[in-house]
C-alpha cells in the first residue's frame, strides 16, 4: 500500500566520536563542510529544509536541476549543501558567500556554485524506506544514478575506516562519517549508530565579544571572544583573531553592533581581557583551532563564518564521547532569575516578569525554572507543537491557584505570534489560537501563564486532517497507571495485527496516551469512528478492565479509553510539556520495552529527569511527526 510523501523531517544526527573498534558493519564516508539539508522532491520541484527545518529553497537554486533529473520520480533525500575550492575540497568559507543571501542569489550562484551531496534515500515512489538498513537505503539511492551538475551521489566503503581517515586527513578535509550498515533512519536522533570523527578540530562557537584591532586592523574588529554553555553557564573559550576578510569584517560590526551589552556574558572564571566590548550572545561561529587545553581553551583558532542553522543556546563543548548539556535561563538573565528580566530568543525581545514567583509550592519550583526548563527543552517540543493550534491551560498563580483554558489567542500577545482561525459552531465567528513556530513562541506562552500546551492534531495548514490518532488512557478510581500499561499493551498487540506502528508517552500523571501517526490523507472523519470502535472493541473483549463511555459511574476499576480527542475542535497535552501537579512533571515519550516491564514509578519524570532523557536519548517521539500510515478498513 503506497505511504504519502512526509511532509517534514527532523534529521538524523551524528556523534563525535572514536572510530569504531569493529571495522566490520560499517560504511565510511567523507565528512563535507556544508549545511545540512532533506529535500523534498515531488511536482518537478525540489524543496530543501535545513536541519532547524527553515526553507532554505530560495538559497540555493540550482539544485532544482535534481527534480528535472528525476523526471516522474518522487523522493526524499538527506544530503549536504557544499561549495568547493579550486582543489575540490567541500569549503565552509566559500559557503558562507551563499548562506545568508536573500537578494542577488542567481548572480551569486554563478560565482559561487554549490552541490547537494546525497547520502540517504528517505522515501521513493510512496515507500517509506526509514526502517530499512543504511545499506538497502544506499543501494536503492545508487540505483537513481541521479548525479548531475549541482547535486551528486558520493560513494563510501565498507572496509579499512582508519584508511579512509588518513585519506581525508591527507587532503585537508575535516574527517569521515561511519555508519551502521543495519541502521534504521531516527529522525532527530543522535545515537551511537552514526559516528563522525574528525581530522581537523571545528566546532559551532557563541559570541560573546570582541576587542579593537591594532595597526592595519586599528579602528575594526581585532579578534571575537567565544564560549559555549556548560550546565547552562557561559564558559570562556578564548579568542579567534584570524581568518576574517575585509568584507566579513564589515558583516560582523553590523550583526554585532545592535547586540551590545554592558557587562560580560560570560560565567565564572576565566573572562575576556579588559577592553572587551560585550554583545549578547545571539550569534554562533564556526571556528578551526588546533586542540583544547586542559583548560578548555582554544589552542590555534581560525574563523571560518558564521551559522544560522544552530541556535546559541543549543552550542556545547563537543569533545569526544562529551556529555550533552543545555542552557539555562540563568545565564541569560545574569543569575538566579527574579524579578523582570528582557532577554533575546530567536531574534525577538521578551519581556520576562515575575521571575521569583513560586509556581509548585510543594516544591518551591519557581516561574523562572519553568520558563527555563521550555527554554531547555524547546529544541524536542518545538516539533510536536509547531504550526499547530494551541489551547493554552493558564495557571497564572501557580498549581494550587485559579486556573482556566484560553483558546483565543491574547490580544496582548507580541506581533510575531503568529495566529490561526478556527471556526466556532457556539460562537459564530472564528477563534484565533496562537501557534508557535520558534522557541521563544513557547516561552513567551509559558511566561503569560500557559503552564500546559495543548496542541490539535491537524496543522495549521488542514485544520480537519489529523497527522495523529489518540487514546488517552485514564484510570478511574481503584485504578493507576499499572492499569493504564496494561491496556496500552492491549491497544499495541490490536494495532499490531494491523501492521501499525504506536507510540506511547506519558500524560504526565496517572494516564497513557498512544498515538497511532497517520500523516496522510485521513480526516477526523475516518479517524473519530474508527477509534471508537477500537475503544469498544478493547471494552468488549476486556469488559473488567475497559470501559469506552464517559460517565462516571461506569469508570471505577476501570481505565476509560477515552477516543474522543480525535476531533478538530479537541486537543492533547504536548510531549515534553509541563503537567500542573504537585510536582514540575513532564508528558514524557516511552519506549514500548518500558510500559512492558519495571516499576510504575519509573515512568515519572519530573523536568530535569526529562532533560537529562532528552539530552542521552534525543527525541524518540520523533517518528510520531513523520512515518506514514493508512488506516485499514475496520468492521
Amino acid at each position: 500500500m503506497p505511504v504519502p510523501m512526509p511532509e517534514r523531517i527532523v534529521p538524523m544526527l551524528a556523534k563525535l566520536s572514536k572510530l569504531p573498534r569493529d571495522d566490520g558493519g560499517w560504511a565510511y564516508e567523507i565528512k563535507w563542510d556544508g549545511v545540512r539539508a532533506v529535500a523534498y522532491v515531488r511536482g518537478g520541484r525540489a524543496h530543501l529544509e535545513s536541519r532547524n527545518l527553515n526553507d532554505v529553497t530560495p538559497r540555493y537554486p540550482e539544485v532544482q536541476g535534481l527534480a528535472a533529473a528525476l523526471g516522474k520520480t518522487e523522493a526524499v533525500f538527506d544530503g549536504e549543501v557544499v561549495a568547493f575550492d579550486e582543489h575540490g575540497r567541500s569549503s565552509f568559507e566559500r559557503l558562507q558567500g551563499r548562506m545568508h543571501l536573500t537578494r542577488g542569489v542567481e548572480a551569486r550562484s554563478r560565482l559561487v556554485p554549490v552541490v547537494y551531496c546525497i547520502f540517504d534515500l528517505l522515501w521513493i515512489d510512496g515507500e517509506d524506506l526509514m526502517r530499512r538498513p543504511y545499506s538497502e537505503r544506499r543501494e536503492r539511492l545508487e540505483g537513481l544514478n541521479p548525479d548531475g551538475a549541482a547535486w551528486r551521489v558520493p560513494s563510501y566503503s565498507t572496509r579499512n575506516g582508519e584508511e579512509l581517515l588518513a585519506a581525508s586527513a591527507r587532503q585537508n578535509l575535516e574527517g569521515i562519517v561511519c555508519k551502521r550498515l543495519d541502521s534504521p533512519y531516527e529522525p532527530g536522533r543522535r545515537g551511537g549508530t552514526w559516528l563522525k570523527v574528525k581530522n581537523t578540530r571545528s566546532q559551532e562557537l557563541v559570541i560573546g565579544g570582541w576587542t579593537p584591532g591594532e595597526g592595519r586592523r586599528r579602528g575594526r574588529l581585532g579578534a571575537l571572544h567565544m564560549g559555549y554553555y556548560d550546565g547552562g553557564e557561559l564558559r570562556y573559550a578564548g579568542k579567534v583573531g584570524t581568518g576574517f576578510t575585509d568584507k566579513e569584517l564589515d558583516r560582523l560590526d553590523g550583526v554585532m553592533r545592535p547586540l551590545a551589552r554592558d557587562g560580560s556574558p560570560f560565567d565564572g572564571k576565566p573572562q575576556p581581557p579588559r577592553g572587551t566590548h560585550y554583545v549578547d550572545p545571539a550569534l554562533v561561529a564556526e571556528v578551526e583551532f588546533t586542540e583544547w587545553t586542559s583548560q578548555n581553551m582554544l589552542r590555534h583558532p581560525s574563523y571560518k563564518g558564521l551559522r544560522d542553522d544552530k541556535r546559541a543556546l543549543d552550542v556545547v563543548l563537543e569533545k569526544v564521547d562529551a556529555a550533552v548539556r543545555a542552557p539555562q535561563l540563568r545565564q541569560i538573565v545574569g543569575g538566579e532569575p527574579k524579578g523582570s528580566a528582557e532577554i533575546q530568543l530567536d531574534g525577538h525581545a521578551l519581556e520576562l516578569t515575575n521571575l521569583d514567583k513560586v509556581i509548585y509550592p510543594q516544591e518551591g519550583f519557581t516561574k523562572g525554572d519553568v520558563l527555563d526548563y521550555y527554554l531547555r527543552i524547546g529544541p524536542a517540543l518545538l516539533p510536536h507543537v509547531r504550526d499547530r493550534l494551541l489551547s493554552l491551560h493558564r495557571y497564572p498563580d501557580g498549581v494550587e491557584g485559579q486556573r482556566f483554558w484560553e483558546k483565543q489567542c491574547p490580544a496582548r500577545r507580541p506581533g510575531w505570534m503568529r495566529t490561526a482561525p478556527m471556526w466556532s459552531e457556539n460562537k459564530k465567528e472564528n477563534i484565533e489560537f496562537c501557534t508557535a513556530t520558534d522557541i521563544a513562541a513557547i516561552v513567551w506562552l509559558a511566561n503569560f501563564g500557559a503552564l500546559e500546551l495543548h496542541p490539535s492534531l491537524a496543522t495549521r495548514d488542514d485544520v480537519e486532517r489529523p497527522t495523529v490518532m489518540v487514546f488517552d488512557l485514564d484510570p478511574g478510581e481503584g485504578t493507576g497507571l499499572d492499569e493504564c500499561r496494561e491496556v496500552a499493551l492491549h491497544l499495541k498487540g490490536l494495532f499490531d495485527q494491523m501492521k501499525l506502528e504506536t507510540f506511547p508517552k506519558t500524560t504526565g500523571s496517572k494516564g497513557i496516551q498512544v498515538y497511532v501517526p497517520l500523516n496522510g490523507a485521513c480526516t477526523y472523519d475516518d479517524t473519530k469512528p474508527f477509534s471508537k470502535a477500537v475503544a469498544e472493541t478493547l471494552e468488549r473483549v476486556y469488559p473488567q478492565l475497559v470501559v469506552s463511555r464517559m460517565a462516571k459511574e461506569r469508570r471505577a476499576g476501570r481505565v476509560l479509553v477515552d477516543w474522543s480527542q480525535n476531533s478538530a475542535h479537541k486537543s492533547t497535552v504536548a510531549a515534553y510539556s509541563l503537567r500542573a501537579k504537585a510536582r514540575p512533571t513532564v508528558s514524557m515519550p516511552l519506549k514500548w520495552s518500558e510500559v512492558e516491564s519495571g516499576p510504575s514509578e519509573a515512568l515519572v519524570f519530573e523536568s530535569e529527569a526529562a532533560l537529562k532523557r532528552v539530552d542521552e536519548r534525543g527525541d524518540i517521539f520523533a517518528p510520531v511527526l513523520t512515518l506514514k500510515q493508512e488506516l485499514p478498513s475496520f468492521d
